[in-house]
């Protein structure tokens, strides 16, 4: 990056060159062309009174002639002089003015202020590749958590979009090209406060230079990438330890885990819903025949998982001929018109997915279906955030959004990192099980979706459970219920480990009898209201060895000091 100054004078070299010439003749003019003092006598003025009057005279303040009464050559002398500063000066701002004004230099200044708040950032931050309808909805997420975020788009409009928004933490935002490394460096991509970076670009290729660039630069640092291509997802995959979304594999997944083991759909979809969020019922789709408009991306992703589930037939309606490995029986047509829909046994299919890359489109089959076959369960692909409202008054069994995807599954990942090995391992649950862990999760959050926290045993996470199992030992149990042994209600859960890292190690759903130890990491789930109880209890020696030995504990030292001469 070239320096800020050094652009500038280089811009200004010639009227600063024009501007100091036309000062350096003036002087020289004064100091030559002679004078008359108060006495009569002539005097040339000096090098310093020339410069003086020079100042004052090209400045257009007018302070008089000094220090004596000019002849009328040296006011002829003026009359030049005054007009020749003044132009230069005027040439001088005229060229300053348009530098400022010029693109690129604003540019310059933009990135230069960049840099600097991002080098003086003192707090966890991560960085931001992309501020489109998903980096927005992620960016506003992570900034309700009081976490910082550094954001990157190569669109400046999207960029005054979010200085112009509202915020709770507000973002460090720069247009540039991600795929820049220098870009990324000036991001903060090896600043020791850098805790991650998430790349959210429309393309697979810039999200991959962006995953190379972090894994040369810092490999240390977790990477969250968008990825709509298998291709691409196992590329990025296939150095370091990264984390790739495929806003339409995740769905379809999800889809398919709802005819095949609802609870297990349930589970996915609370641990990525955003808190707050009542619980919903699990959509319950039918087998039978499934009718897929459209066969892009999205539309292909979606007939594989279909295709391989017992008693699901999906059957495709693509308009256009060229498309390539369409399935045998499928219909070319337009799915928007009923002669395709009823050729492809709209009236006989249990369900219908209209997954185009065009929202008006989506909107037009799912309501040309319903009205030819009112008990389908309609599924639609939202393109655009925009559109919300009208999908929406659909009133739609399932809605594809691909930012609300995205953006949900990487704020609990960031929120919880442990959230992502969970649901890999669960991810291979029977119903059965599934049923069993829901029904547990229920019990401590009762109707909203549940709040997920990670518990890490160290000093600066915990000070006062450390400080305590270095003298004794402390069951699991003991943290569960210490925020409800005030009320003496020990019998009533408040809230619920679900995972346990030790070392290399992994127990998912740890017996509430286990020894904490140093550095176990827990991901517990309950209400929002357990979570603020148990970190207090974690945090306060005093409350933690109240609830651990069943007496109140003094807090002060002069208390301590009664107390203890009371009992003697």
């Amino acid at each position: 990056m070239p320096n800020l100054i050094y652009v500038l004078f280089r811009r200004l070299r010639s009227p600063l060159i024009t501007l100091i010439l036309v000062y350096a003749i003036s002087m020289i003019g004064f100091v030559l062309i002679p004078g008359v003092d108060d006495q009569g006598k002539p005097w040339h003025m000096s090098f310093f009174h020339a410069f003086y009057f020079v100042s004052f005279m090209g400045t257009t303040i007018g302070f008089g002639e000094v220090p004596y009464a000019f002849t009328d050559a040296q006011r002829f002398w003026v009359m030049l002089t005054m007009y020749a500063t003044v132009v230069a000066w005027l040439y001088c701002i005229g060229v300053l003015l348009s530098v400022f004004q010029d693109a690129s230099f604003q540019r310059m200044l933009r990135a230069n202020a960049f840099r600097r708040q991002v080098k003086h950032i003192r707090e966890p931050f991560y960085i931001i590749c992309g501020y489109g309808d998903t980096g927005a909805q992620l960016t506003h997420a992570i900034s309700e958590e009081g976490i910082l975020c550094v954001v990157i788009d190569i669109n400046q409009d999207r960029i005054n979009e979010l200085e112009a928004d509202d915020f709770r933490t507000f973002p460090i935002s720069l247009c540039a090209d991600v795929s820049l490394s220098q870009v990324l460096e000036d991001a903060g991509i090896t600043h020791p406060w850098c805790k991650g970076i998430i790349t959210l670009v429309n393309e697979d290729t810039v999200n991959l230079t962006v995953a190379v660039t972090a894994e040369l630069l810092n490999p240390e640092l977790r990477l969250i990438s968008r990825a709509e291509t298998p291709e691409a997802a196992a590329n990025i995959l296939s150095f370091g330890a990264n984390e790739v979304i495929n806003p339409f594999e995740t769905f379809a997944s999800r889809l398919a885990l709802a005819i095949k083991s609802p609870s297990l759909y349930c589970l996915y979809e609370w641990m990525t819903s955003p808190k707050g969020m009542p619980l919903k019922e699990p959509p319950l789709p039918k087998k039978g025949l499934w009718i897929l408009c459209g066969f892009g991306r999205f539309g292909h992703t979606i007939y594989e998982h279909l295709n391989v589930i017992e008693g699901i037939t999906p059957r495709v309606i693509e308009s256009e001929r060229s498309v390539r490995d369409l399935p045998a029986a499928s219909i070319i047509g337009r799915p928007t018109e009923a002669s395709a829909l009823l050729k492809a046994g709209v009236k006989d299919s249990v369900g219908i997915i209209a997954g185009t890359d065009n929202d008006a489109n989506n909107l037009s089959i799912i309501m040309t279906a319903q009205e030819l076959n009112h008990t389908l369960f309609r599924i639609a692909r939202q393109n655009h955030e925009k559109n919300s409202h009208l999908f929406q008054s659909a009133h739609l069994e399932m809605l594809m959004q691909r930012g609300t995807i995205i953006s949900n599954t990487i704020f609990a990942f960031i929120k919880t990192p442990m959230l992502s090995d969970f649901l890999h391992i669960v991810s291979r649950f029977n119903n059965d099980k599934a049923n069993e862990l829901l029904s547990r999760i229920i019990a401590v959050v009762y109707d909203g979706v549940p709040e997920l926290w990670e518990i890490c045993i160290n000093q600066d996470k915990t000070p006062a459970l450390y400080e305590v199992i270095k003298k004794q030992q402390v069951m699991l149990k003991e943290i569960i219920y210490g925020n409800s042994i005030a009320d003496t209600k020990r019998a009533r859960m408040t809230a619920l480990p679900l995972f346990l890292k030790r070392g290399k190690g992994n127990v998912l759903l740890p017996e509430e009898n286990r020894i904490v130890q140093e550095n176990d990491r827990f991901l517990m789930c309950g209400t929002n209201e357990a979570r603020q109880k148990m970190l207090l209890l974690l945090n306060n020696i005093n409350l933690l060895e109240s609830v651990l030995s069943g007496k109140e504990v003094p807090a002060s030292w002069v208390y301590k000091k009664i107390r203890e001469l009371s009992t003697n």
